[in-house]
């Protein structure tokens, strides 16, 4: 999953700030980092036969990558993350434009696999489907930076699609990259040894306030699945002020509650946090 979309190809930059060393020091944690980014969007439509009567699929994305840093294997080493995050393994090799043409084409040449059986069902009923049936297609897609300080980069990528049925599918998904390494950071990596249960009752107490019930077992009631079965599931980035999860539709809840966002301020779980980790001087200086 994770790609996609303007004929025309803007360019922008996020400005930084020379990093140095995270000490101790809420002045270093609130210091940018001396990266900077370009983006890529694309807007593409494509006429099932090439006709603009029929039915049509939308692509529409735009992809944020690293341009500028102090360490070029660094450097080389973000942009293949960011390129297998939006786009798969399949691209890490390309460089974002060519990763960017790639897809385009793909989902282009998948949709006009759809031909024969648009010109199957047109013989059939006697009629062409309209536009808007199950034929057309879309796919909106985009990444964003949601933190960039302290040696650590927090970003989300977002797609939307649909393929047919009763209605689109939606995925978001986190990533939080430590400069000094260039490794993505998972939850072993700043928690300590059987965080798991104190995390899941903190996330589903955080759940329960959020939707204004007392008792978390109401969440049931409110088209959540069964409570006890809500973990911590990798999915999260990190600011400055503490640790979001991000719950996909059906993941947690029924498809209709969306996309579910619980954001742990940092003095909440301190106490599960390892001190010596890369987000330790985040967790460990503001108290």
């Amino acid at each position: 999953m994770k790609s996609k979309i303007f004929i025309f190809t803007a360019s922008l930059l996020f400005s930084g700030i020379i990093i140095t060393s995270c000490k101790q020091t809420t002045a270093n944690i609130d210091r940018e980092n001396d990266l900077r980014f370009d983006s890529i969007t694309v807007n593409e439509r494509c006429y099932l036969l090439g006709d603009s009567a029929n039915p049509y699929c939308t692509l529409e994305a735009r992809f944020i990558y690293p341009s500028q840093y102090k360490d070029k294997n660094m450097l080389d080493k973000l942009n293949r993350h960011f390129i297998n995050s939006f786009f798969g393994e399949d691209s890490v090799s390309a460089t974002p434009q060519e990763a960017m043409n790639k897809y385009v084409q793909k989902y282009i040449a998948d949709y006009k696999e759809l031909e024969s059986d648009f010109i199957a069902e047109t013989e059939l009923t006697g009629e062409k489907p309209h536009q808007e049936s199950w034929f057309a297609y879309y796919e909106m897609s985009s990444n964003e930076i949601l933190y960039n300080k302290c040696d650590l980069l927090s970003y989300t990528v977002s797609v939307e699609y649909y393929t047919g049925g009763a209605h689109g599918t939606q995925g978001y998904n986190n990533f939080v990259i430590n400069l000094k390494t260039g490794n993505e950071l998972e939850e072993k990596d700043i928690f300590i040894e059987n965080y798991q249960d104190d995390l899941s009752k903190i996330i589903v107490n955080a759940i329960a306030s959020n939707n204004n019930v007392t008792d978390p077992t109401e969440l049931e009631g409110l088209g959540f699945f069964n409570v006890r079965e809500i973990y911590p599931n990798n999915n999260f980035y990190i600011d400055g002020n503490g640790i979001t999860y991000t719950f996909n539709k059906y993941e947690i809840a029924a498809y209709s509650t969306g996309k579910i966002d619980v954001t742990l301020p940092f003095d909440k779980i301190r106490h599960l946090m390892l001190k010596n980790s890369p987000v330790a001087p985040l967790v460990f200086t503001r108290k």
